[in-house]
């Protein structure tokens, strides 16, 4: 009984370190941001507060207008003096006003107003989706400069040996003075390319943390690994362009846009018919209700210019949104199939880089380095070979960016995961 006492104790004691355990550092993967993002964004925040906005202002439209009470009053000058007691005065008129719009004026508002709602559910995804393709091209240039920083120390350390070693053979007068002085500025140039890429690795930290609302200078953990590319059926371009028509907010934002453009057309074509005013009023005399009244109002469109301008104008607008419809998804279509193409191309050179250039590079600097220790080759020529591989390894790097930038793109375009 006594040690179930003492572990029930030291479990109570340990509950308040549990729950004050900091939260994971975003920064690892492009899950972890995206997933933040979607928590935390102000940005998208805000769109999804109009997209419901616009949501309620659609279930509004269509309702009957207020009605309205008037009552009336008839000879209120009596023998006793002006009175407005019901039931001294001649007699009381309580009049119901209701308003009713003409006939399918309630439908095409409707109309209008469900296009709008569309439209910003439309626009919601679009700023949804430009703001996780930017999250990705972010955390991809993070990838990139984390990366370049591992490399750059590497290469530093194989030029702070070599310098090393330079410096031992001239002591021993198998080298000469100047591969020693090469040694040490080639140490000092990799030094000034490490103050260049860890300021661009700040400068991604920094747009990260913008694009998540976070401090500019919040941490974030060193990245481990970027998302996978789709399989290479997904990246033809048939299928882009399908994926393109299927689901883009840009094109579903603008046909939108045009379905209101045509609703209001409709409505301005109706504004050409009466409105109504209907009313029922019960009229007191004395104490007690004595009649009913009925009446009927409506309006007269005699001002056929006005309307007349109204409908062309509304006509125009659908015009002009139907031209710009077609001319967006000409746009949309070109970019999609430019950034399939670009992302197929970069693919297969990142392929080439992995199978064949690297080894080779990789090859080459290991026979050069060995015949260097062993006195048969000069500095310059394995700092050449060292600086070589190098460049093939930021290559790869330059290639999983584009790689990245390319998808982020048609997935911007699609406005989902590809």
């Amino acid at each position: 009984m006594g040690r179930l006492f003492i572990i029930l104790i030291f479990m109570l004691r340990s509950l308040p370190l549990l729950a004050a355990e900091p939260a994971a550092v975003p920064g690892a993967d492009a899950a972890g941001l995206l997933q933040y993002l979607e928590d935390n964004s102000a940005e998208l925040n805000a769109a999804r507060l109009e997209s419901s906005a616009a949501a309620q202002r659609s279930e509004a439209a269509g309702i009957l207008p207020d009605p309205s009470v008037r009552i009336e009053w008839q000879d209120i000058n009596q023998p006793g003096g002006a009175t407005l007691n019901p039931s001294q005065v001649g007699a009381v008129k309580y009049s119901y006003l209701q308003p009713v719009p003409g006939w399918g004026k309630r439908d095409a508002q409707k109309q209008v107003a469900a296009a709008g709602a569309r439209q910003m559910q439309e626009q919601q995804r679009s700023v949804r989706a430009e703001l996780r393709s930017r999250i990705k091209l972010a955390f991809a240039q993070y990838y990139r400069a984390y990366n370049a920083l591992q490399l750059n120390q590497d290469i530093a350390g194989f030029a702070a040996s070599a310098s090393r070693l330079a410096q031992e053979r001239y002591e021993h007068g198998l080298g000469r003075q100047q591969e020693w002085l090469k040694a040490q500025l080639d140490e000092a140039a990799l030094q000034s390319e490490r103050i260049a890429l860890q300021a661009e690795y700040q400068r991604t930290q920094a747009r990260i943390n913008a694009l998540l609302n976070r401090p500019v200078s919040a941490p974030l953990a060193n990245p481990q690994q970027l998302p996978a590319l789709p399989l290479p059926a997904r990246l033809e371009d048939s299928y882009l362009q399908q994926r393109l028509q299927e689901s883009s907010p840009q094109l579903f934002s603008q046909s939108a846009q045009s379905r209101a453009a045509q609703a209001n057309l409709e409505l301005t074509q109706k504004n050409s018919t009466p409105d109504f005013i209907v009313a029922l009023a019960p009229v007191q005399r004395g104490g007690s209700i004595s009649s009913w009244d009925a009446m009927l109002e409506f309006t007269i469109p005699l001002q056929q210019g006005a309307h007349s301008s109204h409908r062309h104008e509304a006509a125009e607008q659908l015009a002009a949104s139907q031209a710009r419809e077609q001319a967006l998804a000409q746009t949309l279509a070109g970019d999609m199939s430019e950034h399939g193409a670009a992302l197929r191309a970069v693919t297969e050179q990142l392929q080439l880089i992995r199978t064949q250039t690297l080894p080779l590079t990789e090859l080459a600097y290991k026979s050069v380095l060995s015949g260097y220790q062993n006195g048969n080759m000069d500095y310059a020529t394995l700092w050449q070979a060292r600086r070589e591989l190098q460049r093939n390894r930021i290559d790869e790097l330059d290639a999983l960016l584009a790689q990245q930038l390319h998808l982020a793109e048609i997935e911007r375009l699609i406005g989902e995961e590809l």
